[in-house]
């Protein structure tokens, strides 16, 4: 259900802190002081209510409508939560094979019946076998759904490895390609060695190619002694008399 009063214009946050104050017992009054003084609430007020504040009767009809709405879904919430906590302790208590469990308690129960039948189809035992066939289809659809879960792993595992062991293949056949010397040629066609790519930066700006003693340093002049940094040029301390 929609609401469009002034409280159920407040963000989210809002509702949701003023729903858990309500929750703990927080007075009203204290509650729609707070509110009118938040920047957001006093906001939407203007925009929307022509700038009237919150009262109490706002917050009384926020109480029976919007607070209660959201105290059904926190115990929809807390009941799901129960559920998903439940289903991992079974899980976890029956290996993963729940199913196979029930059906071994439904067999059980199918040969309580028949042991105690003298041989009379009554409408008593007619009556029991009808509730077991019943339990025992709802078994077994549960029986394919799992099934089906489990098929669907196994297909997302089986193509996880198709798909590992195809990149390997592709890195074994890139390997073989490369010991081809045309092959090696054509993949090399563009790359620049750093000797040629230096040779080319000094070239475009216009300094001379390096002289083998440079070529040997590697680059020793890439931090020349600037000339302020010389013997002749830096401040002597000078001597007490």
């Amino acid at each position: 259900m929609t609401r469009n009063g002034k409280i159920a214009r407040l963000t989210r946050a809002i509702r949701d802190e003023l729903n858990r104050r309500l929750q703990d017992g927080e007075p009203g009054v204290r509650l729609v002081a707070w509110l009118n003084g938040l920047p957001d609430t006093q906001r939407v007020l203007a925009t929307d209510f022509g700038g009237r504040s919150i009262n109490e009767q706002n917050l009384s009809e926020w109480k029976a409508g919007g607070y209660r709405d959201w105290l059904a879904r926190q115990e929809t919430l807390s009941q799901a939560r129960e559920l998903a906590a439940d289903a991992k302790e079974l899980t976890a208590a029956t290996d993963g094979r729940l199913t196979d469990h029930l059906a071994t308690v439904l067999a059980a129960r199918y040969a309580v019946v028949l042991a105690g039948w003298d041989g009379e189809v009554t409408e008593e035992f007619r009556r029991k076998l009808r509730a077991l066939r019943g339990l025992c289809q709802d078994i077994v659809e549960l029986g394919r759904g799992n099934h089906s879960g489990a098929r669907l792993n196994l297909e997302r595992e089986r193509l996880e490895r198709e798909r590992e062991k195809t990149e390997e293949e592709v890195v074994e056949h890139f390997k073989r390609w490369v010991k081809n010397p045309e092959v090696r040629d054509w993949i090399l066609k563009d790359w620049i060695s750093p000797e040629e790519r230096e040779r080319r930066i000094r070239e475009i700006f216009g300094r001379a190619p390096k002289t083998p003693d440079e070529a040997a340093t590697n680059g020793t002049e890439s931090n020349p002694v600037k000339p302020d940094q010389t013997e002749s040029n830096q401040i002597k301390p000078v001597q007490a008399e």
